[in-house]
């Protein structure tokens, strides 16, 4: 039996990339030498200077940098960025317009996967379709917290793939959408931002509890108004109803076989080499008992409280993919 392939998506290394200890080369040199390949992952706006509009000499760089160094690239992340007029948002012509140099070049790059996110609706999806199969190219509806498996805007689009029935489409898991509490490290941020540490118990239980984003986020800002806390403090926990969902990660299964690549997310390893806030059995599992054969990425996602100096992205990843190999061959 094929097992699914492991690599890393760029986009854990924000924090070098931004302040300059990698070019692109540099750093797909840097999973190569870590053992965090063999797949890699590239997020289009954030790794290539002037993209999707790529010179022939870009294209041939990176494309030479992988084969040298063993890599293969697996998904492309594009973006719509549906608000980019301050006027009104972009009509269904202009999105498809916006997004097919992002699958074009993604073609050239030798990527066979193209993230896509909910900006690319399913008007835009259908009218996508033929350009991605004369391309040969697979998008990737990334499901990311607070959506999930089965959430309403999920199965909108699987009612929009049936009805085509087309190989193009398909579905990238983010396990931002089944985690099981919120992660230390974000919970550490809204005390920072002066929360009561004495409220995280209330705030990890609500979060856990049943209702709406929207509700469970309310019920929580109720109970730190009774208890004093400041409006501008309290707020700051909506993100971990947007960034840390809590869907059924059973359910990923469901979405088998059109699932095209995992976004295996993952915020720290602890002592024990698990990740304390996502259940690894309980998401790859499902997935890979419904089948599933292809790219999976380690993307780590602290670096937004993670100081610059206490950077070791590398060896996390190293870390996060024993995890992972360990919960393959439990799960077989």
């Amino acid at each position: 039996m094929t097992a699914p392939m492991l690599g890393t998506t760029l986009y854990s290394f924000t924090n070098e990339w931004v302040i300059g200890r990698y070019t692109l080369t540099g750093l797909l040199e840097e999973v190569a030498a870590s053992g965090i390949g063999p797949g890699v992952e590239v997020v289009g706006f954030q790794s290539f200077r002037g993209y999707p509009h790529l010179d022939r000499e870009t294209v041939r760089e990176f494309r030479d940098a992988v084969d040298r160094l063993g890599l293969v690239p697996t998904s492309l992340g594009s973006n719509i960025d549906i608000a980019i007029r301050t006027d009104r948002d972009l009509t269904t012509d202009e999105r498809v317009e916006y997004t097919v140099p992002q699958l074009e070049v993604a073609a050239e790059l030798g990527f066979p996967v193209v993230r896509v996110q909910i900006g690319a609706d399913p008007a835009t999806l259908e009218r996508l379709v033929p350009v991605a199969e004369r391309l040969g190219l697979h998008l990737g509806m990334e499901i990311h917290a607070p959506e999930g498996p089965a959430t309403p805007k999920v199965l909108r689009y699987l009612e929009l793939y049936d009805r085509l029935d087309s190989e193009a489409l398909g579905f990238i898991p983010d396990f931002s959408s089944t985690m099981h509490r919120i992660t230390d490290g974000l919970a550490e941020t809204f005390v920072d931002a002066g929360l009561p540490r004495d409220l995280l118990d209330d705030l990890q239980r609500i979060w856990a509890g049943d209702g709406s984003q929207g509700s469970r986020l309310s019920e929580f800002l109720t109970l730190a108004s009774d208890a004093g806390v400041d409006d501008a403090a309290a707020q700051t926990v909506a993100a971990a109803f947007t960034m840390n969902g809590h869907e059924d990660p059973a359910g990923w299964a469901e979405l088998m076989p059109r699932v095209r690549h995992i976004h295996a997310k993952f915020y720290e390893i602890d002592a024990e080499g698990e990740e304390p806030s996502i259940d690894y059995a309980a998401n790859l599992g499902p997935l890979v008992r419904a089948g599933f054969r292809g790219s999976i990425s380690s993307e780590w996602e602290a670096h937004s409280w993670t100081p610059n100096d206490e950077l070791a992205t590398a060896d996390m990843i190293r870390r996060h993919h024993d995890l992972m190999r360990r919960t393959l061959t439990e799960g077989e």
